[in-house]
Order: structure tokens, then sequence, then C-alpha cells
């Protein structure tokens, strides 16, 4: 418990220092939750999109991921790319992102980098290994006698690519029941609530056969309900692969 709270109290410390820099990320932030317009993801299509054109799907991610924002991709665009990427990896990275977790708790933030951006190799849009390199940097730039080659600039540009990421995840429900947000990781629950929804007090989880459902001890200014819905087929499904293996 003190370590899951110490890693939330560094995690506010870093989206109050990023936050700041990503006005025009905030500013889309509240524009996707203010139009509130839902497109539910159907996994099927998005299957068919990846099995009948998996290069076209390949370059709408490297579109979504680069440094510097493609105004010209529709939401259309990124919810194929997030949600198809999934298909294309399906989870090769998460033997990496075990390795990242325990060499952060180790403090090893020079090796963290490195296994960072093996993930982002795999998965350009993975949110685990993008808050992680936001986070990190935070940290390395508070120590710059020792990493005076590391700027907050360089974490700022991971945030904007995560951003994106939540600003397509946010167009795909509204956190009720019959309208929940579709992730594909249970990870991704909690880095979207945070980060986006800036939800940081909760406590019962309970998972139905489609979705998870997170009961809310607090509010923030972009969400009201008292609960949180999560779409989670897809996450049944890789689970089911892994244990096939």
């Amino acid at each position: 418990m003190k370590a899951n709270m110490k890693r939330i109290v560094m995690d506010l410390v870093i989206i109050v220092m990023l936050c700041p820099m990503t006005v025009v990320a905030q500013n889309k932030r509240n524009e996707a939750i203010a139009q509130r317009e839902i497109h539910p993801i159907n996994w099927k299509v998005i299957r068919k999109q990846v099995e009948q054109d998996s290069l076209m799907v390949k370059r709408l991610v490297e579109r979504m991921s680069a440094d510097k924002i493609d105004t010209t991709l529709t939401f259309d665009e990124r919810r194929l790319a997030f949600y198809g990427q999934s298909f294309l990896t399906e989870d090769r990275e998460e033997h990496y992102m075990h390795k990242l977790d325990s060499l952060e708790r180790e403090k090893d933030y020079e090796s963290c980098l490195g296994v960072a951006e093996t993930i982002l190799e795999i998965n350009p849009l993975s949110l685990d290994a993008l808050m992680s390199l936001a986070r990190i940097i935070r940290v390395m730039v508070k120590d710059s006698t020792r990493y005076h080659d590391i700027t907050l600039n360089d974490g700022q540009v991971y945030y904007n690519r995560a951003m994106r990421i939540f600003n397509t995840i946010a167009t795909t429900g509204d956190g009720s029941d019959d309208h929940p947000f579709f992730v594909t990781k249970i990870s991704d629950e909690y880095n979207f609530m945070r980060y986006y929804l800036d939800l940081w007090d909760y406590s019962m989880q309970e998972a139905t056969a489609c979705c998870d459902v997170i009961k809310l001890d607090g509010f923030s200014k972009y969400y009201k309900l008292p609960t949180i819905s999560f779409e989670i087929t897809r996450i049944y499904e890789l689970e089911r692969l892994r244990f096939q293996k």
C-alpha cells in the first residue's frame, strides 16, 4: 500500500509539472469530452481491417505516434491505429513491461529508458511505456548534475503522444454502463482515469462478462458519475491467447 501511495504521489507531481506545458493537448481533451460523440469499437471490424491491410494500419500507427501531431488524421483513423495495433503485436511487449516496472522500482533510470524504447519499437502506442517515460524523465531532470542531457521537453514528447491516445479512447464511450470506454489493457484503465479524467480516488473494481466497473470515491471536472466502466473484450481474448501458448 505504501508503495502504491508513493507511486500515486509521484504521478500527481508529474501531471502538475507536465500539464501546464500541454495547453493544446488539454484543449483537445476538453473538446473531446464536451462533444462526447460516441463511437464504440467493433472488434470484428477492426480485426478484419488489420487482416486485410496490415500495412495500412501500420502506417496509421506511424502517423499517430510521430513526435509532431498529424492534424490530418481523422478519429476513425486514430481508432483503427490504436485498437488495430493490438492485433498487430498481440501483446508481445508485455514481457518488457514487467522488466521496466522492476527497473523503475530499483531506480535504474538509464536502463528504464532503453527498455521503454524497446517497448515502443514493438508498440509505438503503448500507454504504459509512454507514461513511464514521462515519469522517469521527470525524475531524471531533477538530478541535472547526473543527467545533464535530459530535459523536461524530452518527457513532454511522450506525454503528448499519450494524450492523443487518451483523446481517442474518449471517443469510444462515456464511462456509463451503456457506453463503456474501450481499452486493450487493464493498465490503460488506470492511465486513462488518472492522466485524462483526473480521477485518483477509487476503490472497488468489479468484472462483468465484458466490462470492468470501478467504483469512484471522488470526482473531477472531467467526470461526474459514481462509477466508470471499461469494455475489456480484447483483454479477455489476449489472456486466452497467452494461456494457449
